[in-house]
């Protein structure tokens, strides 16, 4: 069986829109495949099943393989976790090459998609869904439909708060996102300014949930500039915004150090998120992270994953000596680890 591969993935997506009867078929489809996750989850992580038995009961739920097979990789990313339990309904599907592109949801146009409803008896079905993705997306999702690359896709309902109640908006709220393989958003998206040939200097950041701290260093550790972002108004904001004032001020940061001679950029590489001395969410630190990957990679940079032990702790007497906050601090030590794992 065809897999999505593990390489690194932009994210794009697509507001959907389906007539009342195929809306009706989605929910429940999403529903289940909900119930599904729970279910894998659990018995992975709980029971201690093995992984192809674990499959074998989920396809008798869902009645697909393929379906199965995603729902037991969403569920794989909730392993640290001893117990889940999702919010709200969703649908997900494994990109798939030989199948242009994913097998179970289907794009067949710029602004149209099928997305397979499975049966007990065998006999699935398709249904129709609009989406509407941004102009600017449209060339890519057209080179997106020749089958040449594969892409996940997976159906979601936007809340705007923990609170909110999806069975009051998901009629509004419906959307499609599509994890596309790296090269071809950067194919579309590639940043104007790029790490110059002679740049060799270093950049480390210390990521917060409601500020991001950046430290400039030369090859030799000293510290030659620093930058800040501060963004205290997302505390309060739903997750959405956010999400959107967070990376609008990464990318800011990031413009700024290539144009200060950065080519090597250091981030804490962090495998358990949520233990990340309560300093950033779980959610927030994983886009960080995946869209440091991606803008780095946009100005041809270099990307160092650097041990976290110790930073927050050795962070207190350095700030102390070189008189700056502590935040800044930590990104300076991230950059000489940067600078030691590198070198």
């Amino acid at each position: 069986m065809a897999r999505e591969t593990e390489e690194e993935r932009a994210t794009i997506v697509g507001k959907l829109s389906l007539d009342e009867v195929s809306l009706s078929k989605l929910i429940n489809l999403m529903r289940l495949f909900r119930d599904a996750v729970e279910y894998a989850h659990a018995l992975l992580f709980r029971v201690g099943v093995e992984e192809s038995e674990v499959k074998r009961k989920v396809t008798g739920i869902l009645s697909n393989a393929w379906y199965a097979n995603s729902a037991i990789k969403v569920a794989k990313l909730y392993k640290e976790q001893e117990r889940i339990k999702l919010r709200k309904p969703l649908l997900y599907s494994v990109g798939c090459s030989s199948e242009k592109g994913n097998r179970n949801i289907r794009l067949v146009a710029t602004d149209k998609a099928l997305i397979k409803i499975p049966h007990a008896d065998g006999r699935h079905e398709w249904i129709k869904a609009t989406v509407k993705f941004g102009r600017r997306h449209l060339p890519l999702i057209q080179e997106l439909m020749t089958g040449s690359y594969s892409y996940g896709a997976g159906i979601t309902i936007k809340l705007k708060s923990k609170r909110e109640n999806w069975r009051k908006v998901f009629r509004k709220r419906l959307y499609l996102y599509l994890n596309i393989p790296i090269e071809l958003y950067l194919k579309y998206f590639e940043k104007k300014h790029k790490v110059q040939p002679d740049a060799n200097f270093y950049a480390g950041f210390d990521f917060n949930v409601d500020r991001i701290n950046m430290a400039i260093v030369d090859s030799y550790g000293r510290l030659r500039d620093v930058r800040n972002a501060h963004f205290p108004e997302v505390v309060t904001l739903p997750r959405e915004k956010a999400k959107v004032i967070r990376q609008e001020s990464l990318s800011r940061l990031l413009e700024y150090a290539v144009a200060h001679g950065v080519r090597y950029f250091a981030v804490e590489k962090l495998k358990r998120p949520s233990e990340n001395h309560g300093k950033v969410g779980r959610w927030s630190l994983r886009e960080y992270l995946q869209q440091m990957k991606i803008l780095v990679k946009k100005v041809n940079g270099v990307l160092i994953e650097v041990n976290p032990a110790y930073t927050s702790i050795d962070a207190t007497a350095v700030a102390l000596s070189r008189r700056i906050d502590i935040h800044t601090a930590s990104a300076y030590l991230i950059a000489l680890r940067g600078i030691e794992r590198y070198v």
